[in-house]
């Protein structure tokens, strides 16, 4: 039975030995051209010429091929879809011929194969091939080549082609393959070894044939698949994914997922299959383009550029935040082809709106702009100002060499600031940019660059840039529902759109305290004519209950109930308990009932409105300047100048009948209660001086508990008195009139006073005299004295020596408070206008049998010392059995036994102590 031979293989065999066997010279160029295109064009493609067949034989994107070695060495490549057939046997036959029909387009064919070499592929391993289809099939190989040549006696040197002559194969492909390629592996080859080369194809394969559905090989299978979630494709072989866009001559895979690209690194150009044309794109890029007849590299005339265009659909295909994966990594291109692409790409993605902005839209590469550093929050801000603004996930440091790349304009903080100058926002706006810049502010000259910021004020004017600016303190009992306080005398910054940026800048954050401390709002008041600075300062105070006020507030003009304006401290609450204490024609009037109403009491009193007694306060007073009565006269009687100055003021306008009342009033108020504690201060001083309790001066009354001035001085008649006992009478002698009736109830003899505190008062009194505290030539001499026996005498003399205490009566003696001083001694015998005792009294040792000895040598010296505390004397004694002294005043005489005399000499004589009894003692 004759051999079948479907596609008459034995005419084309006769065609070609023919050809050969009139030309010598052609089969020495098919066997050249044969070769050139296994050792150069097709030598590592063996697997992509396959495939691209396999791919153009497939029917509706389904196909299949599967790769196996068999134990004889065999490699095998099925696929399924069209069969092989006639015109395609003489293709394969023919070099650079195909049977595969081209579009209307060269440059644009349907097919993969393009130029009928690719087959030739198999050469490069194989010694023969054969081509087993549905409807019959082929083999070519070197050896039946060799023997053909020799059965025709055609001369042929030792290389001749493999793919010239085809022979009938009657062997089957595959179950379930519609061709099968089997290639006889030339010697050395191992066909496990090729397939596990060719396994690392198979990923890349599936992307470039997209006819291609599923790749065999080895036993591995991949399958293609694509899912498209919100338009976008999605690419999965195996475990890898790739996103892909489809343009107009191209196709675009970024590794990865949207919002997770994988950009690629030295990769080549795909036309459809690999060539050899290196790319720098971060993408994989399936072209529609001119290849070079062994599909390595591109057609002269082809136009790289064309595959450029809808590039940008990449980007619009990945997250917004990652989109800058698409753009080329700047630096220098692989080659010719690679630089014209990347203009290309680049031009189209400068072109066309995908990049992301701040305010979710999209943006034209080239009218965009990115600030370095952009955060969401400054971001959302700054959308609605500035137009095109790059999204902040894309405009960190890393990405602003690919946005250059793009022509995206890059901005600085200074270019933010001119472009925010004259814009019209709520303060809390501006607040919410402080806020959003600061992260951005890390040194000085970036914040020099934000110098000139737009800050809004309080008055509703913007101010360019923050120096010289205050902002007031916020407190926590302020509601942020309450509306800003207006400060006219400070340009100060709007509460709502206050922050700590602005003090960076240049801004002064003061308390509400020092604000109403400021001197330009003493300077607006001095020159106020109506109450709008009052009510400003008022609605501040309120914002802090505990802010310090200054006394000179008290100037704020305020309505009283004639609608007339008044400075605050002159006016007073209605139905204040001040005003049931001061005279009915006190200056002082009522604030006006409204202004109670809208500010209440306790602000009002802040400034000076009065409820009770005014206290004011100075730290450092530089004098007598407060507008207080009889200050300057306070003022000198301090020994030094104060460094801190607490008073109340208007005492003088309170009625005289009412001082018990008012005293009440003032005791009531703790911060009043403590001034009278310090018996220097004015208030203390002043209530001293010219409060009167039932016509009596308060100097002149002593607290009832203070048992120091008992009998000498009348205690006081008052709940409080405790409480204000700095305002009474103390130790110490304070004026002429107090002076005068201590004086006056010392020389009483119907008071009892107890020896000590008479002694006290004496002193009291030289103190005061020698400190000139009082004037004698003001004072009435006493015409009693108390005396230390607590009776009052009109012939006592003062002691001024100690000894003379032995000889005195104790009802004729005046001493002050011990140790006796001789010159203050005097100063009382002056102050009392009588003599001392050693001026009145003649005084004569009667005894002189004495024994000369020394305080050295005398045990009765030491004796005596010790006895009577004092330090034993130097130099000579003189020691008596018995000592009396004659004492003469006037024309009285009397001898007197004494235990010690000091004679006008100075020298000390003392009495020898008696024997010592017959019973030891203890």
């Amino acid at each position: 039975m004759a051999e079948l031979d479907p596609f008459d293989t034995a005419t084309i065999r006769y065609g070609v030995l023919e050809s050969w066997r009139l030309s010598a010279t052609r089969l020495a160029e098919d066997a050249a051209s044969e070769s050139d295109l296994v050792e150069i064009g097709y030598r590592d493609r063996l697997l992509t010429e396959l495939a691209a067949n396999a791919a153009d034989a497939a029917v509706d994107d389904d196909g299949e091929l599967s790769i196996w070695a068999t134990p004889d060495n065999l490699l095998h490549i099925a696929n399924t879809g069209a069969p092989l057939n006639a015109s395609g046997v003489s293709a394969l036959a023919a070099l650079r011929v195909s049977a595969k029909t081209p579009g209307p387009d060269p440059s644009a064919h349907a097919s993969v194969g393009r130029f009928g070499v690719g087959f030739s592929a198999v050469a490069a391993v194989g010694v023969e091939v054969a081509i087993r289809s549905a409807y019959g099939g082929v083999v070519f190989g070197t050896r039946r080549t060799a023997e053909a040549l020799a059965d025709t006696g055609i001369p042929a040197d030792d290389r001749v082609p493999m793919l010239r002559l085809p022979w009938p194969d009657p062997i089957p492909p595959a179950a379930g393959f519609d061709t099968e390629v089997v290639i006889g592996l030339r010697p050395g080859l191992d066909a496990a070894d090729l397939v596990a080369d060719m396994d690392a194809q198979i990923e890349t394969l599936l992307l470039e044939l997209t006819a291609l559905r599923t790749i065999t090989c080895g036993g591995r299978r991949l399958e293609r698949t694509i899912t498209t979630t919100d338009g976008v494709d999605t690419v999965s072989v195996g475990d890898r994914s790739w996103v892909q866009v489809s343009a107009p001559h191209a196709r675009w895979l970024m590794p990865g997922s949207p919002n997770r690209p994988r950009p690629v690194r030295g990769e080549v150009l795909h036309a459809p299959t690999r060539t050899d044309v290196e790319l720098t794109l971060p993408a994989l890029c399936i072209a529609d383009v001119a290849l070079t007849p062994d599909r390595r590299g591109l057609h002269p005339e082809a136009d790289i550029g064309r595959v450029a265009t809808g590039y940008h659909h990449l980007a619009l295909a990945l997250d917004p935040v990652e989109r800058l994966a698409v753009v080329p990594t700047p630096g220098f291109a692989a080659g010719r082809v690679d630089d014209a692409l990347r203009t290309a790409v680049l031009d189209d993605l400068i072109g066309s709106r995908w990049l992301p902005t701040a305010d979710d839209a999209l943006a034209q590469p080239d009218r965009a702009v990115v600030l370095a550093g952009l955060t969401e929050g400054l971001g959302t801000l700054l959308a609605d100002v500035l137009d095109g603004l790059v999204h902040p996930a894309l405009s960190d440091n890393a990405s602003l060499p690919a946005l250059r790349s793009l022509h995206v304009e890059q901005i600085t903080l200074a270019d933010v600031v001119e472009r925010l100058t004259g814009m019209t926002r709520e303060p809390s706006w501006w607040s919410s940019l402080y806020d959003a810049l600061t992260p951005l502010i890390v040194d000085d000259r970036t914040a020099g660059e934000i110098g000139a910021i737009p800050v809004p004020r309080s008055d509703g004017r913007v101010s360019i840039g923050a120096r010289g600016l205050v902002i007031a303190d916020r407190h926590e009992w302020t509601s942020d529902d309450v509306p800003g306080v207006a400060i006219s005398w400070l340009p100060t910054v709007h509460p709502d759109a206050a922050h700590p940026l602005l003090e960076r800048l240049g801004a002064r954050r003061m308390t509400v305290g020092e604000i109403v401390d400021d001197p330009a709002l003493r300077a607006a008041i001095d020159t106020a004519d109506d109450d709008a600075v009052t009510e400003e300062v008022l609605a501040l105070l309120a914002t802090d209950p505990h802010a310090p006020v200054p006394d000179w507030l008290g100037g704020l003009l305020v309505p009283d109930t004639d609608d007339e304006l008044r400075p605050a401290d002159e006016l007073l609450l209605p139905d204040s308990p001040v005003a049931s204490v001061l005279a009915t024609d006190s200056p002082f009037g009522i604030v006006d009932a409204a202004t109670v109403h809208r500010h209440g009491p306790e602000v009002l009193r802040r400034i000076g409105i009065g409820w009770g007694f005014t206290l004011i306060t100075d730290e450092l007073p530089a004098g007598p300047d407060h507008d207080l009565p009889d200050e300057s006269r306070w003022w000198d009687s301090l020994d030094t100048e104060p460094q801190q100055m607490a008073a109340v003021r208007d005492l003088d306008l309170v009625d005289p009948d009412r001082w018990r009342r008012a005293l009440s009033l003032l005791v009531d108020d703790p911060a009043i209660a403590a001034t009278l504690a310090d018996r220097t201060g004015y208030t203390a001083w002043w209530l001293r001086t010219f409060a009167e309790i039932d016509g009596r001066p308060l100097g002149h009354l002593r607290a009832p508990d203070d048992v120091d001035l008992s009998g000498l001085l009348d205690p006081i008649d008052h709940p409080d008195a405790d409480k204000f006992a700095g305002a009474l009478a103390g130790p110490t002698i304070e004026s002429d009139d107090h002076a005068a009736i201590v004086l006056r109830h010392l020389g009483d003899p119907d008071r009892v006073i107890a020896p000590g505190i008479a002694a006290q008062a004496h002193s009291a009194l030289v103190l005061a005299h020698r400190r000139r505290i009082i004037d004698l030539d003001r004072l009435d001499a006493p015409t009693a004295v108390r005396t230390l026996a607590g009776t009052t005498s009109d012939t006592a003399l003062v002691l001024d020596r100690p000894w003379l205490m032995q000889v005195l009566d104790p009802a004729e003696t005046v001493i002050c408070a011990p140790p006796i001083d001789s010159d203050i001694a005097a100063g009382l015998a002056t102050v009392l206008d009588i003599p001392t005792a050693s001026e009145e009294l003649h005084t004569e040792i009667v005894d002189h049998d004495a024994r000369s000895s020394t305080w050295r040598d005398s045990p009765t010296a030491l004796a005596d010392a010790i006895t009577r505390g004092v330090p034993a004397a130097s130099g000579a004694v003189m020691i008596h059995d018995r000592l009396r002294i004659e004492v003469r005043r006037g024309e009285r005489r009397d001898v007197v036994d004494v235990d010690w005399w000091v004679d006008d000499t100075g020298i000390h004589h003392l009495v020898a102590p008696a024997p010592a009894p017959t019973t030891p003692k203890a």
